[in-house]
């Protein structure tokens, strides 16, 4: 498929001046979220304006975050299909808020549909994609330069978003919906609060006030480590691991060496004195707390 690749300040500034000429543009992103290297990062940024595919590299050493900026404030329509978890790792990654959202998914929601974006080509639209081609989700999306089959699926995403909004639009109309779509579709650009990566271990809600802290201790002690080596946390202890030792504790050096015994023996012995800290910090903050609930 052929495309613009915007690799510069000065080339998303030109297309920029483009795209506000125009009524709507159709946008997606692909990113990186702890799969291949610590954090989540935004990767591409894939544009359809109609006619022509478009492509920003945001790892390119020529985009700088002035000039994204400057896509994402731009004041024309972007088109997109389930926009809320690209709206946060943007405002995360770049503290931005990306304006004039208009998600295709609201439209669908209010409508009763709730499939993904495939199955709403295919439910509304008539199209039939190889499901295969979903492995590139997976796909590392920081190498560059990126396979043809990378871009096809990256710029697929977008090609027909536009064709969708001009059919479930009508509908939505003369199913007097316009009002709720409206309504939800101011909320797709809001930002939610993000909640710290502790918080989503286990089934946090039904901790003990202990078991919390403790986790809390744990998670931030592994998330160092992923940092400092620049690798998914995963590939430093298995986060179920974090909640099994919360709520069952080591008594020893000894006993977390052995319950740690399956993991990557890389960060072994990092990690184990790690751990060790991070449950005496755990325990002198609950007892901190203790005495000031007590006091």
């Amino acid at each position: 498929m052929h495309y613009t690749l915007l690799d510069s300040d000065i080339k998303i500034k030109d297309a920029v001046e483009h795209f506000i000429s125009l009524e709507r543009i159709a946008v997606d992103f692909e990113g990186e979220f702890n799969l291949h290297i610590y954090g989540e990062h935004l990767c591409l940024i894939q544009i359809f304006d109609g006619k022509d595919f478009f492509i920003i590299d945001p790892r390119s050493k020529e985009v700088s975050e002035k000039g994204l900026s400057l896509f994402f404030c731009s004041p024309v329509k972007k088109v997109w299909f389930d926009s809320q978890s690209d709206v946060s790792l943007v405002y995360k990654k770049y503290g931005m808020r990306i304006e004039n959202i208009y998600d295709t998914k609201i439209l669908g929601m209010v409508l009763g549909f709730t499939g993904n974006l495939i199955a709403m080509e295919e439910k509304y639209l008539g199209l039939h994609k190889d499901i295969s081609k979903k492995k590139n989700q997976q796909s590392n999306w920081l190498i560059r330069p990126l396979p043809d089959s990378q871009i096809e699926y990256a710029l697929e995403d977008v090609a027909h978003l536009l064709d969708l909004e001009d059919v479930l639009n009508p509908l939505v109309a003369s199913a007097d919906l316009d009002k709720k779509a409206a309504a939800l579709m101011k909320k797709a650009a809001a930002v939610k609060k993000s909640e710290p990566g502790w918080k989503k271990i286990g089934n946090w809600k039904m901790l003990s006030f202990e078991e919390k802290v403790y986790t809390k201790h744990l998670f931030i002690a592994r998330d160092n480590i992923a940092r400092r080596f620049n690798v998914p946390a995963v590939r430093v202890m298995n986060k179920h691991l974090i909640a099994e030792f919360a709520k069952k504790r080591p008594s020893s050096e000894k006993e977390l060496r052995e319950r740690l015994s399956g993991e990557n023996p890389r960060f072994f012995n990092i990690l184990v004195p790690a751990l060790m800290k991070a449950m005496r910090s755990a325990g002198e903050e609950i007892r901190e707390k203790g005495a000031t609930r007590q006091a």
